[in-house]
């Protein structure tokens, strides 16, 4: 196994430690926890295949860092998109629920004024037949 592959599996550890470490304390939601988990997996079982990959990919002309510096920065891209998506909807839910709670102050506001105009009809006849 090469230096390389060595490094990436050392990596992958790390990362998943850290990732349950985040996790358990509830710093990083279970939903992108199993995410991360994922992630360090695939490096695990990734970096030894990467070098057999590298081996066969270098008769092309390409360097072992060259191709896996691609491979990394393309699953950086992914996870940027990924991320991207989710940042998205959230977006979407927070303008959702601000519309909503816009909508819901706006028919307090009508039903309190309603409310006011109907108690000083009612104290106006009180006072009217006093």
């Amino acid at each position: 196994m090469s230096v390389q592959a060595v490094i990436v599996m050392l990596g992958a550890i790390a990362l998943m430690a850290s990732t349950v470490i985040l996790v358990r304390r509830g710093l990083l939601s279970i939903r992108y926890g199993l995410g991360w988990l994922t992630v360090s997996i695939l490096g695990l079982v990734g970096a030894p295949l990467l070098g057999v990959i590298t081996r066969h990919v270098r008769h092309l002309g390409f360097t072992a860092t060259g191709f896996s510096l691609g491979v990394l920065i393309a699953f950086l891209g992914l996870i940027c998109l990924q991320l991207s998506i989710s940042l998205s909807g959230l977006h979407r839910a927070i303008q959702d629920l601000s519309e909503h709670a816009a909508l819901v102050e706006q028919r307090m506001h009508e039903l309190e004024v309603s409310t006011q105009a109907t108690r000083s009809k009612s104290s106006r006849k009180v006072g009217a037949l006093e």
